[in-house]
């Protein structure tokens, strides 16, 4: 969880980021913004961090490992060393410019800052905040002359709508510093811009992301593995899913034996779990080690993954969360296919 109660910062450095497909360019401000108004800088606070309610943490990273290869790695690092964010944030400015080469990217303002005091497991930490504001929103304004009022159109960015957002915490600089990442606004096409192309970061390897691997892993393998084989029914994938939800709802520390035998329930699949495995380290180099302390902070941001849904034509869908004992299927003698659900009390 970030804390941000006591944050406090002096100034922002604001720069205009053109379409460089259009040869735009960057329009750089000539000095730093300062905020003096309380409220406008409370405001500003909410708007940086009110999207990272449950953390997820990356880190920079290098093709090669060189982390000194990395551009924003660099930067992030003079600036923590005490030089001035102003300088630092025309070379951030143009550096996101030279790697905007998608067409889908939008222009945009980016903003830089220094935030003193945010406190994250229980560390006070200084942060840089570097977020690239694309969208705009209508507002309606209404303006009080003498006895009367006029009302206007304005735009403006929506304090609570982040966009684009990278936040470096100051810890941990020899592992890439610890940090967290948001794209709320790219495609498909373009999605490896911020993430790859501008910061260059990777998953960190703690328990969030172990424990969310192998929530995500549970379900894939459902589908990549298991429904080819077995041609298996949704109440079977929800049988599945609900064991996976059990398992890590319960244990603090997971153990990859115990849950292929509670959540499969069968020495074949067992053994096709255990190749998929492999295969993910393998091809997509996603390590999945055999135990760890289960996250519940990843269990609560990834619970969309345990859900079932059994979609019936354009008519009904069944929610399964619980026993699959309770749901039948079968077929009537006008061959039309049905699903007889069990319940005790009706809510």
């Amino acid at each position: 969880m970030i804390n941000y109660s006591e944050a406090f910062f002096e100034s922002i450095s604001i720069h205009g980021i053109g379409s460089k497909v259009e040869n735009e360019g960057v329009k750089f401000s000539e000095n730093e913004t300062p905020i003096k108004d309380e409220t406008l800088r409370n405001l500003l606070l909410h708007y940086f961090f009110q999207s990272f309610k449950t953390p997820e943490y990356f880190a920079f990273n290098f093709s090669n490992g060189d982390l000194s290869l990395n551009p924003v790695h660099q930067f992030v690092d003079q600036i923590f060393k005490g030089e001035q964010v102003f300088e630092i944030s025309n070379s951030i400015a143009k550096h996101l410019y030279d790697k905007s080469n998608h067409p889908n990217i939008k222009t945009g303002e980016l903003m830089i800052c220094h935030v003193q005091d945010v406190l994250i497991d229980d560390e006070m930490l200084d942060a840089l905040v570097i977020v690239k504001s694309e969208s705009k929103d209508d507002f309606i304004k209404i303006i009080s002359k003498n006895q009367s009022f006029d009302i206007e159109r304005d735009q403006g960015i929506f304090a609570g709508k982040l966009d684009k957002a990278c936040i470096v915490f100051n810890t941990e600089k020899d592992s890439g510093y610890k940090l967290c990442i948001l794209d709320k606004t790219s495609s498909q096409s373009d999605a490896v811009f911020w993430k790859e192309d501008f910061l260059n970061v990777i998953h960190r390897n703690d328990d969030f992301h172990k424990t969310k691997d192998f929530i995500q892993a549970t379900k894939t393998f459902i589908k990549d593995r298991l429904n080819p084989l077995y041609e298996m029914d949704k109440t079977d994938e929800a049988a599945i899913l609900n064991r996976s939800k059990k398992f890590f709802n319960q244990e603090d520390e997971f153990d990859a034996n115990q849950y292929a035998q509670e959540v499969f329930r069968d020495e074949k699949v067992t053994e096709l779990f255990s190749e998929y495995k492999n295969d993910l380290r393998q091809e997509r180099k996603i390590e999945l080690p055999d135990s760890f302390a289960v996250s519940q902070a990843a269990v609560k941001n990834y619970s969309k993954v345990f859900k079932s849904v059994i979609k019936l034509d354009k008519n009904f869908h069944i929610y399964v969360h619980g026993d699959r004992n309770l749901i039948e299927k079968g077929t009537d003698e006008l061959g039309r296919k049905f699903y007889k659900v069990y319940y005790e009390e009706e809510k």
